[in-house]
């Protein structure tokens, strides 16, 4: 089934909501609590694993409560509808400062972001479960995937462009951040609205009768190709993650560039769009996990010759390498979410029923468990090597282990994403013939 642009559009538009949210976390939240908010690197990274552990819990049963779920809507859509304002009430409580005691920060730190992923996890569950309830053809859930991508991408863009010269403006970044954010939650939850009304779901019925937990659990644990693709995005993700987490730090003390800090996060996520728009372009002449791990070389490659042999003194060279990793990372995201889409149908074919929600769910509690673990790793090293907030002249083992973060650990975890990667023969073949099967069952 072939989808129109405008569903295609405006799908990738419930991402831009969603990611212009998570995206204000994962660039801004960390810098948040320890330059202005005045936590520790070691309680505010604490505090973002923690919320990782709650949620290992929240987010499989969102994804079977979503299963289970029947509507005039659909499945999905509703969550996505209800979901996005109090969602975006939470974020604009994330980046607010309470004169509290540090115990006293931990905790409204811990409350406020736990509550937020929380209520993410309500609206991005279904936007991730949409692709195959859309459609079950492979090229034009790539085609989903890319405008996703793409979705999230601008997300991004106006996250990095428009946040910190806005905060700007204000007397104090206390003031400015929490009215900042909510300018751009709003945006967000706009494009969430956008979403719900412009796609459908085609092949997201309702069960019959409810699913059990156990024969839920038993179909993952038997969906072998998922749990390929879950490892590579879990290394993938920490890969990102870390960059992303560190790269306001890293422009600020390692490049001391922090004015331009904006047009240079502009500047890598149009090289990742750029990306994920040519992986669409050649989408035909490879198998999905060639390209995932394709791209996912060019970024290992580019950041091993950034530490090793150039360094970061000579920006402009430091650019013009770091452009390849970043298209490359742009291919591996695209692919990766077509990935996961295309282990809906090997459970349906194994288990004999489908359960989008709660394998999605799996995508999103490993890309958050990645966000956790990368923020606590981060604030560990920023503890460890005497990082202090705000000091112009850091420590040269401060400057070294931001370095190491932002480009030897995505290395390392983007080469075990290929590794892993290689190894899942869950190819084209393989799902033509599990698809015929499932056609012959349901004729």
């Amino acid at each position: 089934m072939k989808l129109s642009f405008r569903s295609k559009l405006f799908y990738g538009g419930g991402d831009f909501a969603i990611n212009i949210m998570w995206q204000l976390t994962v660039f801004y939240l960390l810098f948040f609590y320890t330059d202005i908010f005045g936590l520790s690197p070691a309680n505010a990274g604490l505090v973002f694993f923690l919320a990782k552990i709650w949620d290992a819990f929240t987010d499989p049963i969102m994804g079977y409560i979503a299963d289970n779920t029947s509507t005039r809507w659909g499945k999905f859509r509703p969550y996505i509808l209800f979901g996005s304002v109090p969602a975006l009430i939470m974020i604009i409580l994330c980046f607010t400062s309470p004169d509290l005691s540090q115990t006293g920060k931990f905790y409204w730190a811990l409350f406020t972001y736990i509550t937020f992923t929380t209520l993410y996890t309500i609206i991005a569950i279904p936007v991730g479960s949409l692709i195959p309830a859309m459609t079950q053809d492979r090229d034009e859930r790539t085609s989903l995937a890319s405008f996703r991508y793409l979705g999230a991408s601008s997300g991004s863009i106006a996250v990095a462009v428009l946040t910190l010269p806005l905060v700007g403006l204000f007397s104090s970044p206390q003031f400015g951040f929490p009215i900042v954010v909510g300018c751009l939650a709003v945006l967000g939850a706009i494009f969430a609205f956008l979403c719900f009304f412009n796609t459908k779901e085609v092949y997201s019925k309702p069960y019959e009768e409810t699913i059990g937990i156990k024969k839920v659990t038993k179909m993952v644990f038997n969906n072998y190709p998922l749990h390929f693709v879950i490892l590579a995005l879990l290394t993938t993700w920490v890969a990102n993650n870390i960059k992303q987490l560190t790269v306001v730090y890293f422009v600020k003390y390692n490049l001391q560039l922090e004015a331009y800090f904006s047009p240079i996060l502009l500047g890598v996520i149009l090289q990742i769009m750029f990306g994920a728009y040519l992986v669409n372009l050649i989408k035909h002449r490879f198998e999905k996990k060639t390209l995932f791990m394709i791209g996912t070389f060019l970024y290992v490659i580019t950041d091993l010759i950034i530490y090793y042999i150039t360094g970061y003194e000579n920006f402009w060279l430091l650019a013009f390498i770091a452009t390849f990793g970043f298209i490359g990372f742009g291919m591996a995201g695209v692919m990766a979410w077509s990935m996961i889409a295309d282990t809906i149908e090997y459970g349906e074919w194994k288990s004999g029923f489908r359960a989008e929600g709660v394998l999605n769910a799996a995508h999103v509690f490993v890309f958050k468990l990645s966000v956790g673990f990368s923020a606590w790793l981060a604030g560990v090293i920023l503890e460890s090597t005497d990082y202090v907030a705000n000091a112009i002249d850091q420590s040269p083992e401060t400057l070294n282990g931001l370095f190491i973060m932002g480009y030897i650990f995505p290395a390392v975890a983007g080469t075990i994403a290929i590794i892993v990667t290689y190894f899942n023969k869950y190819d084209s073949n393989f799902y033509e013939r599990i698809f015929s099967e499932l056609k012959q069952r349901q004729s």
